[in-house]
């Protein structure tokens, strides 16, 4: 029996905080990944987990999804899971890579406001390969994303296609604070938004964030470095934040009340960045008056997004075809390793000697059903392809290759 690789995937929801948001941390990973290693029904598997999605492949004879849900939810701990069908399975191979390299590279036409998550694929393999579960296929694999990684920065001028409001805000600030070492940020309002905002501009560098909100409760979720990264303030101090502050980031939608003009009236050392995130406040409108504010709202947030979606429509004429071309040289290759195999199988279902002549097993018992000379070329070939239908029928890998192929190449080799 030959095997086959399946994907299932899951989309976290955890940066919008939704009832169903699920997340695996590195420890929980790695138990994932330890479990996944102890079970001789998977020869290859790669994790990748993220706040945004879940992806778990693996190289098997069998549909293990029963199995590997109850891995995770094992990892949890008894923590509250997602029902089992939100997991989304895979089990045609060239479906599921065409989903990994698109999540790798970015380039979904449908959808312009996902990341390219080659950086965090990296780590995911070599987390992989340091657990053993890397083998033949899978190494493949990586060498044909970092040969289109390759192709993509030499002929696409490959950038980063991701258009959320939380990135468009992180990238906006880099490009203003260029010649400003160090600039303190606050942020006023702590909702999702403002979560993924501070995620991002901590993965960037930015160090020290003040979050204001009601409640230091809206922080509690923080590990690792977003933990030491913040200092909270109540909302009540709101005025002596926006004096110490730099650029004030707010996604209060009640901001006109907690953000009188007056707090803005002051002689600032340093003019003050401030965005406005909101959807009903109009207080930009009453600061755009003021020479020591800068404002930015919605508004000048989906300006930007729309000229990147633009640019970045022509970058994906030009990328979506090398990711699609470097793709098919892969399915061609793991379809050529995958023939190679079946057809050392076909050969243990061929050649066995009734009387002196060749008949295939697999459609015999005992005495063969027919006399056909088996030298000729056309009737070799029937028998080859009712013997690959059989085999087809009875065996648990019914999406391997193109059996036509294998009939083809049969008669290459042999």
């Amino acid at each position: 029996m030959m095997g086959q690789f399946r994907l299932m995937s899951f989309s976290t929801n955890l940066y919008n905080l939704k009832s169903d948001a699920f997340y695996l941390d590195f420890e929980e990973t790695k138990q994932l990944m330890l479990e996944l290693k102890s079970w001789p029904e998977i020869q290859e598997s790669f994790i990748l987990s993220l706040p945004e999605r879940i992806e778990i492949l693996y190289y098997s004879n069998f549909d293990l999804e029963d199995k590997i849900f109850e891995a995770v939810a094992d990892c949890k701990g008894g923590n509250v899971l997602p029902i089992k069908s939100e997991f989304n399975q895979t089990s045609d191979e060239e479906k599921l890579f065409i989903h990994l390299s698109e999540l790798c590279f970015g380039v979904q036409a449908s959808n312009y406001g996902t990341t390219p998550l080659f950086p965090q694929f990296s780590k995911a393999y070599d987390f992989a390969a340091e657990s053993g579960m890397i083998g033949e296929y899978l190494e493949q694999w990586w060498d044909n994303l970092i040969s289109t990684d390759k192709l993509l920065k030499e002929q696409a001028d490959y950038q980063l296609p991701n258009f959320s409001i939380s990135y468009i805000v992180s990238d906006l600030l880099t490009e203003l604070v260029n010649n400003v070492r160090g600039p303190k940020i606050a942020i006023i309002g702590f909702n999702a938004l403002s979560k993924r905002i501070y995620r991002n501009l901590s993965n960037q560098g930015y160090g020290n964030i003040t979050i204001v909100d009601k409640s230091i409760t809206s922080c509690l979720n923080f590990k690792g470095k977003e933990l030491n990264n913040f200092t909270f303030e109540p909302l009540n101090k709101v005025e002596n934040v926006i004096g110490e502050n730099d650029i004030l980031i707010s996604t209060l939608e009640d901001a006109d009340r907690f953000l009188p003009s007056y707090y803005f009236k002051h002689d600032f050392l340093d003019t003050k960045i401030f965005i406005d995130l909101s959807i009903k406040s109009t207080i930009t409108s009453v600061l755009s008056d003021y020479n020591q504010v800068i404002p930015f709202n919605l508004t000048d947030i989906y300006k930007i997004i729309e000229q990147k979606m633009e640019i970045n429509k022509k970058w994906l004429k030009k990328a979506k075809p090398l990711v699609i071309k470097k793709n098919q040289k892969f399915f061609d290759w793991i379809d050529n390793k995958k023939a190679q195999k079946m057809l050392g199988l076909i050969k243990t279902y061929l050649k066995e000697n009734v009387n002196q002549i060749e008949y295939s097993k697999v459609l015999t018992s005992n005495e063969p059903l027919s006399n056909f000379d088996l030298v000729h070329h056309k009737r070799n070939k029937i028998l080859l392809k009712k013997s690959i239908e059989k085999i087809k029928r009875n065996t648990q890998y019914k999406d391997i290759i193109n059996y036509d192929k294998i009939v083809n190449e049969f008669y290459q080799y042999n």
